[in-house]
C-alpha cells in the first residue's frame, strides 16, 4: 500500500462517516432548529452551517495527514490512528453544536397552548 493510497483511504473514510452521520441527524436537527429559530429560512441556515462544521472540520483535519510509515502493517495502524483522530474532531464539533443548541433550547421563550 503506497502513501498516496493510504491518504486517499483516510480522507474518504472520514468524509463518508461524517456525511452519513449528519444525514441521519439532519431531520431531527432541522425540527429543533425550526422550533428555536422561528422560521424555516433561519433553521435552514443553521442546518447548513452545522453541516459544514460537522463535515468540514474533520475533513480539514484529515487533509493534514502525511503518512510516514513505509511498511503496509505500520501504515495500516497509522491510518487507524489518524482516522480515529478525525472522528474525534467530528465528535468535538458535534458536542459543540449540541451544547449551543441545548443552551438556546433552555433559554428560548416558549408559547403555551393557552396563549395560542
Amino acid at each position: 500500500m503506497n502513501t498516496i493510497f493510504a491518504f486517499a483511504i483516510e480522507v474518504i473514510t472520514t468524509f463518508a462517516i461524517c456525511t452519513l452521520t449528519f444525514h441521519y441527524m439532519r431531520p431531527f436537527l432541522k425540527r429543533i432548529l425550526v422550533d428555536l429559530c422561528g422560521t424555516e429560512e433561519r433553521a435552514q441556515f443553521w442546518t447548513i452551517f452545522s453541516n459544514i462544521l460537522l463535515v468540514g472540520f474533520p475533513l480539514l483535519i484529515s487533509l493534514m495527514y502525511q503518512p510516514k510509515a513505509s511498511q503496509a502493517e505500520e501504515l495500516f495502524f497509522e491510518l487507524t490512528r489518524r482516522t480515529s483522530g478525525n472522528l474525534f474532531g467530528f465528535m468535538v464539533a458535534l458536542i459543540g453544536i449540541g451544547v449551543i443548541v441545548s443552551f438556546f433550547a433552555l433559554v428560548a421563550p416558549r408559547t403555551t397552548k393557552e396563549s395560542q
